[in-house]
């Protein structure tokens, strides 16, 4: 697999390919007198913008999520939203060569950008960042923001470019990001990102025989205030073990706690649907 976004990382082993996840709608129960249904509190989830992998599509995402199984974890706090690389303002960016996940799944598929051989330069990435901008200003707000592979290049990078003023000038500021099997860029324009350390909080998860392995290591000593969940399978968004998912939970509760936060005297929002997953 080529490594998305140049990471400073060893050459592919093998070809462990991509799982991962998405959020499910909750359902409300009939019998309810008028005054239970006015006096239920409203649903309140944490909003994550996801970017998708390299030479996949914001479709496959959605199902590498689902086979994640995340859902069980995090569907009472967060809401995971797919930027799709194609169909925005009738703007597409087809990839521009194999993709590595055409075995298993169907075309089309997509690139947030493509880069020279030595991945000092990088195309494209300009239309992407404003195809980005667009989709935030659309469906945002958005409280975080997720990537997988070249995505997580990407919003790693982003998310240094945005504390220095260099993107989302007009947007409002989102409070964390999570980096899946991402990367320290080596690119040209990435470069001011990491002038200066991140300071954003970040979730960063490391696969024990992920290829980029090396360049998400790299990545996590970018962040002033990472937190890392290290899993054992390849490159992938992993389906979580019980200390895994406490951990990536326990992370997207605190950013929930730190907006919804309970007044003194009331009584915490019940969460719907299931707390915990395996």
């Amino acid at each position: 697999m080529a490594a998305p976004g140049g990471a400073e990382v060893p050459a592919p082993k093998g070809g462990t390919k991509a799982p991962a996840v998405m959020a499910a709608g909750s359902s409300s129960r009939t019998g309810k007198s008028a005054k239970e249904k006015k006096s239920r509190p409203p649903a309140r989830k944490l909003r994550v913008m996801c970017l998708h992998g390299f030479r996949t599509s914001a479709r496959i995402m959605e199902n590498q999520v689902e086979q994640a199984q995340w859902i069980p974890l995090l569907d009472d706090i967060v809401d995971f939203v797919m930027c799709r690389s194609a169909g925005l303002h009738g703007r597409t960016f087809p990839a521009t060569g194999k993709s590595d996940v055409e075995k298993k799944f169907e075309a089309p598929f997509f690139e947030w950008y493509r880069a020279n051989h030595d991945y000092t330069e990088i195309y494209g990435l300009e239309e992407s960042i404003s195809q980005i901008t667009a989709f935030i200003k659309s469906r945002g707000p958005f409280d975080g923001l997720m990537g997988f592979s070249q995505g997580a290049v990407l919003v790693g990078a982003l998310a240094g470019l945005h504390e220095k003023g260099l993107t989302f000038r007009d947007l409002d500021t989102f409070r964390f990001v999570v980096l899946i099997g991402g990367c320290k860029s080596k690119a040209l324009f990435f470069k001011p990102a990491y002038f200066d350390p991140i300071t954003i909080s970040s979730l960063h998860f490391i696969g024990e025989k992920d290829f980029m392995k090396e360049g998400g290591e790299l990545l996590v000593q970018a962040f002033t205030d990472p937190a890392v969940i290290h899993h054992p399978h390849g490159h992938l968004i992993p389906r979580l073990g019980e200390n895994e998912a406490a951990a990536c939970r326990a992370f997207f509760q605190k950013n929930f706690d730190l907006k919804y936060p309970v007044a003194e005297g009331t009584r915490p929002l019940e969460p719907h649907g299931k707390k915990t997953a395996r």
